[in-house]
């Protein structure tokens, strides 16, 4: 049998002994040569992105700027909860805003632009 010989770098590996159990560790390439650009965009697409709910969020506050998280509740079949935790993700993205109280104000929704 013939086997091609090529030269492959190895990364550095460390073995270790965790509780009687044999560990080997690769280290990863060293990526801050990349001054965090990749890292950078990349948190971008995905900041950008929108889960069902926040979307369906956003059209149902569209069409009643009144809404309340007990109504967005009902309407969409999911806990108060998850309805808050989802408009804090969106106020977090800059999508939407709350102008005046929680009794008596009202959702802004807003559109992003690149």
């Amino acid at each position: 049998m013939y086997l091609e010989t090529k030269t492959f770098k190895e990364p550095e590996t460390e073995f270790k002994d965790v509780f009687g159990t044999f560990v080997a560790v690769f280290k990863r390439k060293n990526l801050s040569i990349l001054n965090g650009k990749v890292g950078e965009k990349v948190t971008e697409k995905v900041g950008e992105k929108l889960t069902k709910n926040q979307k369906n969020i956003i059209k149902f506050i569209l069409k009643d700027a009144g809404i309340s998280a007990n109504e967005l509740s009902e309407l969409m079949d999911i806990s108060q909860r998850k309805i808050k935790e989802n408009i804090k993700k969106l106020k977090e993205k800059g999508r939407l805003k709350r102008i005046g109280p929680d009794k008596g104000g009202h959702w802004e929704v807003i559109e992003k632009t690149s």
